[in-house]
């Protein structure tokens, strides 16, 4: 068993790797992966981040809903003392209200304002809403919580998910990533086929396709980056729900299967490497700053908040408040 301190910075690598994948990818999400290929330092330093819906770029360093609704799923454990859906859902509401949300996607912005018009928690999320990736963006701190208690690991990412996603696709896809998270927080060396077959198995009674798509990225270590790039546009362009407009020449789409499996792909690549793991995915293009914020978790969660560049984890938006909830969440799950 390792000790306090070094499960406490994986608990804030883990929040923090999130943020900074997140920030580094928000100024190029949506760009084409031909696009993002010309450029270079993709990971050196924050760039400025532009949106429609303002006249100024954001802040260097500015998070969007990927770290946004991570941070209130935390909070929303820290408030209840375990995985609560009507808590988490109340810090979600928080961030609609307030105006503070940044690029939240159709799915889960749809869902939050019903749950503001009343809707109970576990109600506002439709059945026929699309795959979409929001709810696996924010599942890091539910594989945190659960480590150690696999038992819950289902029911808890079912209650985190489903306040704004109940297609089933994007729950399994949420799972996954609670499971990558759990997996890697106890482990102090790291094995590419371990960690794969733990994540499948985990998944498998949900989502038989996912699980074999997961257990395929054993084999995709040995290729190049680009042939693992159409290995992945095959499987998307078998998906019927998708065209090959939707990816081929745009990257990874919002839906829930390509970002898992990318996200995991990224970080098995390079497992010690905190800034490879996020540049493999933001090179992937599409919805990068999503991708690389999964990825950037999970590669946090193992090598820890030490391994990360401390240029861009000073800098990045809610840095402070990072670092407080991550010690915070540690005491809590060590003392529960």
């Amino acid at each position: 068993m390792w000790g306090s301190m070094e499960k406490e910075e994986r608990f804030i690598g883990c929040l923090l790797g999130c943020a900074i994948g997140d920030a580094l990818g928000a100024p190029i999400e949506g760009w084409s992966r031909e696009k993002i290929l010309e450029l270079d330092n993709l990971t050196s330093n924050f760039r400025e981040c532009h949106h429609k819906s303002r006249d100024k770029p954001f802040p260097l360093g500015q998070c969007t809903d990927d770290t946004q609704l991570t941070i209130a799923l935390v909070k929303g454990i820290l408030s209840s003392g375990d995985v609560d859906g009507g808590a988490i859902a109340s810090e979600f509401v928080k961030l609609w209200q307030s105006g503070e949300i940044v690029g939240q996607g159709k799915v889960a912005d749809n869902a939050v304002k019903r749950l503001i018009e009343g809707v109970p928690w576990d109600e506002a999320a439709l059945i026929d809403d699309k795959p979409w990736n929001g709810a696996a963006m924010r599942m890091a701190p539910v594989g945190l919580w659960d480590h150690e208690r696999a038992e819950n690991l289902e029911d808890d990412v079912y209650k985190a998910s489903v306040i704004t996603h109940r297609h089933p696709k994007a729950i399994s896809g949420a799972l996954a990533i609670g499971a990558a998270v759990a997996f890697v927080v106890s482990q102090t060396e790291f094995s590419a086929g371990e960690f794969v077959e733990s994540v499948a198995n985990a998944v498998v009674n949900q989502d038989e396709d996912l699980a074999k798509h997961i257990l395929l990225i054993k084999e995709w270590v040995s290729l190049s980056d680009a042939e693992v790039l159409a290995a992945m546009d095959a499987i998307m362009t078998d998906d019927s729900r998708l065209s090959r407009k939707e990816h081929s020449w745009f990257g990874i789409p919002v839906s829930t299967e390509p970002t898992v499996l990318m996200a995991l792909y990224a970080f098995v690549n390079s497992p010690n490497n905190y800034l490879e793991t996020v540049e493999c995915a933001l090179r992937a293009g599409g919805d990068v700053d999503t991708t690389a914020a999964i990825a950037g978790s999970i590669s946090g969660a193992f090598n820890g908040v030490s391994a990360l560049p401390i240029g861009l984890a000073e800098k990045v938006m809610y840095s402070r408040e990072i670092h407080s909830l991550g010690k915070r969440l540690c005491h809590e799950w060590e003392t529960r």
